[in-house]
């Protein structure tokens, strides 16, 4: 039985006890964001074998971004934009790793609504443009203005979520009913770098354009890296703090060094033109950058299942 909540000093503001189902709530909807994320990787997965198995196709174009162009299109980016808010509504433990995940967050649309290039001798393309599978961006009237579109929506977007936080910060403190500890530092270095981007994201569309169209790869790139930042800083804080089971501690820190040392790989082979893995270097890198991701979120939502954070 619930205690009623009786102040202990008149005029003294305390904080009611939080109610039992209040609780559970929040560790469910904790739960299903954190399963969410897996669903969205693994139906993006589901598509792009789907197109795979068609008939006389059998093969797999040189990058997972490159089936933008390919009936895996909308869920290409659905599934992007779906991860993205995940990792930005989704707090970390910390305030560095919080951080690192809003900010892969924020690069996950970025990816989804600026397509990677069409290469016309791409591998496996021909094969899936022969059975209609595959449309060149040449063939889209609209897609120049969508991704026109869609980038400043995004920027927009960013900002309406900056104007609410602050707006979710001062109306209680003129009501003067703030609590003191719902605002804490990460709050305010997600707040900062998404004002941040913003600013920068609408500076680069009115005076660099044409650079933001080649910005592809540099998102991709900046969302693995802050992932395996997130998981490296979630491996340190937890060997710092005893806060975290060590067999969790160090399979964050593996996933996130294999990530990092993937990515290096990744440079340089690609620079130094050492292999290309039969054309599929990119698909590779990515598959295994996703792969990593996706055990380390699997661990981290075993540990934290019955709690948030």
């Amino acid at each position: 039985m619930v205690r009623p909540y009786v102040p202990i000093f008149k005029n003294t503001p305390v904080a009611a006890p939080s109610e039992p189902g209040h609780n559970l709530a929040a560790i469910k909807t904790y739960r299903y964001l954190r399963l969410g994320m897996l669903v969205a990787v693994a139906e993006l997965a589901f598509s792009v074998v789907q197109e795979y198995r068609q008939p006389k196709v059998h093969c797999f174009l040189g990058s997972i971004s490159g089936y933008y162009y390919t009936p895996v299109h909308s869920v290409f980016i659905s599934a992007m934009v779906a991860i993205g808010v995940a990792l930005i509504v989704i707090k970390g433990r910390t305030a560095v790793e919080d951080a690192f995940l809003s900010l892969a967050g924020m690069m996950a649309p970025v990816v989804a609504f600026l397509p990677t290039s069409d290469d016309p001798q791409g591998v496996c393309r021909s094969q899936m443009r022969a059975v209609g599978r595959y449309q060149p961006p040449s063939s889209w009237r609209f897609i120049d203005a969508s991704i026109n579109n869609n980038l400043y929506a995004l920027v927009f977007a960013g900002a309406i979520a900056v104007v609410l936080v602050l707006v979710a910060f001062l109306i209680p403190r003129l009501r003067r009913t703030a609590s003191t500890t719902e605002y804490k530092t990460g709050t305010w270095i997600n707040l900062a770098g998404g004002a941040a981007l913003v600013v920068t994201g609408w500076i680069l569309l009115g005076w660099a354009y044409s650079w933001v169209l080649r910005g592809h790869a540099k998102a991709a790139c900046a969302m693995f890296a802050f992932l395996a930042g997130a998981a490296v800083t979630n491996s340190w804080f937890g060997f710092k703090h005893k806060n975290t089971r060590e067999r969790y501690a160090w399979t964050y820190g593996v996933v996130g060094a294999s990530m990092i040392v993937a990515g290096v790989l990744f440079v340089v082979v690609h620079v130094f033109a050492r292999s290309n893995l039969n054309r599929h270097l990119v698909l590779y890198i990515e598959a295994t950058e996703i792969l990593l991701f996706v055990i380390y979120w699997s661990v981290q939502t075993v540990e934290r299942w019955k709690k948030t954070v």
